[in-house]
């Protein structure tokens, strides 16, 4: 059973939905993460509005005493038509994209959790932010560094995790985590055995091997990387240069990612968290074991309460690039 309410800036129960149409909610590691919500119109919409910006909250009754609350977002769109009401929210890392510096900041050696703190404390400074930050404990150094006036703290934060792959950052029960270390290890192995699929609780799986944004050698301004051992096995070079980019060069080993079925426990987790995989297949060559990270889940739930959740878990966090990240970019470097 789903419990919904609408609040206000002060977190006051302004209005509870309990009849919809549907809800859809997707999220994914170092995104911002999407709820869309369909709801009957009803009369109490004449007396009060919901506006945007008001949160939203999603609980979910899993048993007797036992209510666990899934999201805990903010409103960015409302349509109001003639039957319906359509809701768009986000969760609190897109707000960072919102939230800019007023000044510019040049670092010199400075970690990557010294520059979050610093940031994080002055935007709380500025109006408070409505998380803590909690795991930031990244040591990373970037060795030269300047923001401009302007520029939100969520692309500062992506520009540390395109720094280092094995950095991610989310919001998450309330809190920032920016980190490389994983926030919790799951209990149980999630496992597929091709022997006897009947008996498996991953619902699918696939090996992806693509030259999307593939490169063995960059360059930047602070000098340069070189997959020496790929370059050497293909008798290829695949070359990069570009000022804004660090000299991380991404892994050349693809890795399975799986599917988990709605029957797993999928209220029981975050993306970031970690799952024991093993795969039984017919490739010899595929790795059969190893600790997976849950990168993204989409859940969607109809008007009978019936759910359906999909849980991609992958060795390494690989962003899902679509041509709209690639218009930001192109925008941001002009």
């Amino acid at each position: 059973m789903l419990t919904i309410q609408i609040k206000d800036g002060n977190n006051n129960v302004i209005a509870v939905i309990n009849d919809i149409f549907s809800l859809q909610i997707d999220d994914e590691v170092n995104k911002g993460w999407k709820l869309k919500l369909r709801f009957p119109t009803e009369k109490r919409l004449q007396e009060k509005p919901i506006e945007k910006a008001d949160r939203i909250s999603v609980t979910y009754w899993l048993k007797i005493w036992q209510n666990i609350r899934l999201f805990d977002w903010y409103i960015t769109d409302v349509t109001v038509k003639t039957s319906e009401v359509q809701i768009d929210a986000d969760n609190w890392l897109s707000y960072l994209q919102r939230r800019i510096i007023r000044s510019t900041k040049n670092y010199s050696g400075a970690t990557v959790s010294s520059i979050v703190s610093a940031i994080f404390s002055e935007l709380n400074t500025t109006k408070a932010l409505p998380f803590s930050l909690w795991k930031n404990d990244c040591g990373d150094v970037l060795v030269t560094k300047e923001f401009d006036v302007g520029t939100s703290f969520y692309d500062i934060l992506k520009y540390c995790w395109e720094s280092d792959n094995a950095l991610i950052v989310r919001v998450y029960d309330g809190k920032l985590d920016v980190s490389k270390n994983t926030w919790n290890i799951l209990e149980w192995v999630r496992e597929y055995d091709v022997r006897n699929t009947r008996a498996t609780n991953i619902g699918d799986w696939s090996w992806k091997d693509s030259m999307d944004d593939f490169y063995s050698y960059i360059q930047n301004e602070n000098g340069h990387a070189e997959n020496s051992e790929f370059n050497n096995n293909k008798n290829l070079l695949f070359e990069k240069y570009e000022w804004e980019s660090s000299l991380n060069l991404p892994s050349w080993k693809a890795i399975p990612s799986v599917v988990v079925s709605r029957d797993t426990d999928w209220w029981d987790f975050a993306p970031w968290d970690r799952k024991n995989i093993r795969l039984y297949t017919w490739y010899e060559w595929l790795p059969l074991d190893y600790l997976g990270l849950i990168q993204s889940r989409k859940v969607v739930i109809n008007a009978n309460g019936w759910i359906k959740a999909e849980v991609k878990i992958s060795q390494e966090y690989k962003s899902e690039t679509n041509i709209l990240d690639l218009l930001l970019i192109n925008l941001r470097k002009n």
